[in-house]
């Protein structure tokens, strides 16, 4: 068996510098690692992982105990506990017990040769002291989830006694008495949990209810008790209350082929999926948060709180029978976008729901804004997606306020934070649209790049600095000549980053995302203008960052994302929803998201209000409640649409999809996009930023000198002054 001794020998090293490669310690240059690489792998020498760990302390593995890995609630677990720990560089173990105590105290046994960072379980045992006694990991760090253990000291769980309330207020809302339930055992601290919130809800109000319960406990097979509910002696079941959408599922399947009768209402416990059947109503729980606060017990973080989802089912006002009125029709002007294409996908349920047919009339930047200008002459337009950097410009002109629409817009509104309505929504307190495809500029890169440890050193020793995600313009410059291969023969990728010059205005939101990272402002005392200093500054930078990057002489920023997803872009600076389309991609998993250099992001993206010029006020207004629905805007999401309510960040197969969601909700606050003068005049950004790229293409492709065409530029800004500001 080979030892370090050996690859030193090989390599022509210390033996202290195998030592600190192997371990990935110590400053050792690149030709050294390769050295010893090379060597350890013609020797076929393997790190003894056991004797590091027992050298150094825990490992960093992390056991699961699971009762199995098909139930939705565990499953959503796992699934999200693998990506998240997994990222975190952390090495799972999953044991699946099948609820038999006699195989879970066999897998603590397994579990105790290994020194774990933690354990994860929902235990099927009454005592949490085999783990306490077997196990050299923390207390703290072995978790119990959903299920409680006697003496168990870390514990977490879901509100499952508030979603008992939550249905109970439903099953009297219905005036249901004869009520069947269907759970765990109540052994369990969740079903226990459910069922009280039940009673005492009841109780609270004094509502008489005859409640059957039937609990799945590890020796009774779960679909053999759900035919229970059809072969009682008394009365039928007026509802049946699940604990999860399997035992719905086998409830429904006991009473197609064990009974003759329709089968009663049902309402489950779920996580984020849709079964869109009569009388299916699903309470929609937060497992994938309850993954997120695992992990942060798992890494010492604060834990977040987290409330139940609640009902998702459409409100009453789509539950009459579709509009029978012939010709009901609502037109929609809109941009191409992977919104609109995800909205196409959606409204035959609404003509389902509503009777009304709506038409898409989808339209170019250049269109729409001449469609602006004279939309008196067309009357057929009824809603119009409208670029949140022209609402101020036009939203009087041609918009109702949402007040004349029959919409609850406290509610709806409410939905969105305060970030996203103050500069999708309102115009000098006035509310003109709804937030329908709210974007925001983010920074994506390849993390598996960044994380190698041979291309980090290489960094290291060409700029004697760490390669780190890139906070300001020159870092993320110095990094982009690094992984270009004209100025890096070594580069694993052909450009660090790229440019996208067929379009006047992409050229201007390059240069204003540098000004504003360097503290510029467009509006200074009722002007426009650029300060011209940092203007300068910024032109200095934006020539650097040419100098190394991949020019594109594409109109829009679609091919830029298409060469970071064929991998030859090691950073992508682009506004998050035209990255949507690769979530559906291999490459998914190598991407990693941070907030732009400056942290000054600009805003995107637009909002729906309706015409001034359309008189379909009530068509309109069920329009909006439906497309603005939570459960509309998932499905937009899910389907590549970009939206912003608050619920979306709560749904696990959303995030899993578009994991910077999470930054992008936390990153709204730092957005920027000067629209309005400070006394309340509206701007004209498109024309702005019009004159901001024509001029910086001037000096990009005559060579002017920089600080002339800053005077140039101002010059004109002054001059077309009273035509850009209302």
């Amino acid at each position: 068996m080979s030892t370090i001794k050996d690859i030193a020998k090989m390599a022509g090293v210390s033996h202290g510098t195998v030592s600190n490669v192997l371990n990935g310690r110590g400053n050792v240059s690149v030709k050294k690692i390769k050295l010893v690489e090379d060597a350890a792998q013609k020797l076929g020498y393997r790190l003894n992982a056991q004797a590091k760990i027992l050298k150094e302390g825990f490992a960093k593995t992390i056991s699961i105990v699971l009762p199995n890995i098909t139930s939705e609630q565990y499953h959503c677990l796992y699934e999200r506990l693998f990506s998240d720990l997994v990222a975190q560089g952390y090495e799972l173990t999953l044991y699946i017990t099948r609820d038999a105590k006699e195989r879970e105290l066999q897998f603590i046994q397994k579990i105790a040769t290994k020194r774990d960072s933690a354990v994860i379980v929902v235990s099927c045992l009454d005592s949490a002291e085999s783990y306490y006694q077997m196990l050299q990991t923390p207390k703290n760090k072995i978790i119990f989830v959903y299920r409680k253990p006697a003496c168990a000291e870390q514990f977490i769980s879901l509100d499952f006694e508030q979603a008992g309330r939550d249905i109970a207020d439903a099953v009297m809302t219905k005036q249901y008495h004869r009520i069947g339930l269907f759970s765990n055992s109540i052994k369990n601290a969740h079903s226990y949990a459910l069922k009280q919130g039940l009673l005492n809800r009841f109780d609270e109000l004094k509502y008489a209810v005859q409640l059957y319960h039937a609990e799945s406990v590890p020796s009774d097979g779960t679909y053999n008790l759900a035919f229970s509910f059809f072969n009682q002696p008394n009365e039928p079941f007026e509802v049946i209350i699940t604990s999860d959408i399997e035992r719905a599922h086998y409830v429904r399947s006991a009473n197609y082929f064990g009974h003759q009768a329709k089968c009663p209402p049902i309402y489950t416990l779920s996580n984020e999926g849709f079964r869109y059947d009569d009388n299916f109503y699903q309470y929609h729980m937060n497992y994938g948060l309850l993954s997120q606060n695992i992990v942060n017990l798992v890494e010492g973080d604060e834990l977040i709180a987290v409330k139940n989802k609640g009902y998702f089912f459409f409100a009453d006002n789509f539950d009459h029978q579709p509009i029978t009125t012939p010709c009901k029709t609502l037109k929609l002007l809109i941009l191409p976008s992977p919104s609109t294409e995800a909205l196409r996908k959606l409204l035959p349920h609404f003509k389902k729901k509503s009777g009304i047919d709506v038409t898409l009339d989808v339209r170019s930047f250049d269109e729409m804004y001449c469609l602006f200008d004279e939309l008196d002459q067309h009357p057929d337009v009824d809603i119009i997606r409208i670029d949140m950097a022209s609402l101020p410009w036009f939203a009087p002109s041609i918009l109702r306020p949402l007040k004349q629409l029959n919409l609850d817009l406290t509610k709806l509104l409410n939905h969105y934070a305060k970030q996203v309505t103050e500069r999708f929504t309102y115009l000098n307190g006035e509310a003109y649209a709804v937030p329908f495809d709210p974007s925001i500029q983010m920074l994506f890169y390849r993390q598996d790049l960044f994380d190698d440890p041979l291309i980090k050193r290489q960094y290291f020793e060409k700029y004697r600095r760490n390669l780190d995600v890139p906070t300001d313009f020159e870092q993320f410059t110095q990094i982009s000549e690094f992984f270009n291969r004209q100025h890096n023969v070594d580069s694993p990728i052909e450009f660090g980053g790229g440019i996208t010059l067929g379009n006047t205005e992409i050229i201007a939101s390059e240069f204003l995302l540098r000004y504003y990272a360097n503290g510029g402002q467009l509006i200074e005392h009722d002007q426009i203008v650029l300060d011209k200093s940092i203007a300068m500054k910024t032109l200095v930078e934006l020539a650097k960052f040419m100098s190394s990057a991949h020019h594109l002489e594409a109109a829009w920023w679609q091919a830029s994302v298409e060469q970071f997803e064929r991998g030859d872009l090691a950073m992508l600076i682009i506004y998050m929803n035209l990255f949507s389309y690769i979530s559906t991609k291999n490459i998914l998993p190598l991407i990693g998201c941070a907030p732009v250099p400056g942290n000054r992001p600009l805003f995107g993206g637009g909002s729906l209000g309706m015409s001034r010029y359309s008189d379909k006020i009530t068509e309109v207004s069920q329009f909006f409640d439906w497309i603005f629905s939570k459960e509309i805007s998932e499905q937009i999401a899910l389907l590549g649409g970009s939206v912003a309510q608050d619920c979306l960040f709560q749904n696990q197969k959303i995030m899993h999809h578009y994991p910077w969601f999470n930054l992008v909700q936390q990153n709204y606050v730092h957005g920027v996009r000067e629209n309005q003068l400070n006394n309340g005049q509206s701007i004209n950004l498109r024309q702005v930023e019009r004159i901001i790229g024509e001029h910086i293409t001037l000096w990009l492709t005559a060579k002017c000198d920089s600080e002339l065409i800053i005077d140039y530029l101002n010059h004109e800004l002054k001059r077309q002054l009273s035509s850009i500001c209302s």
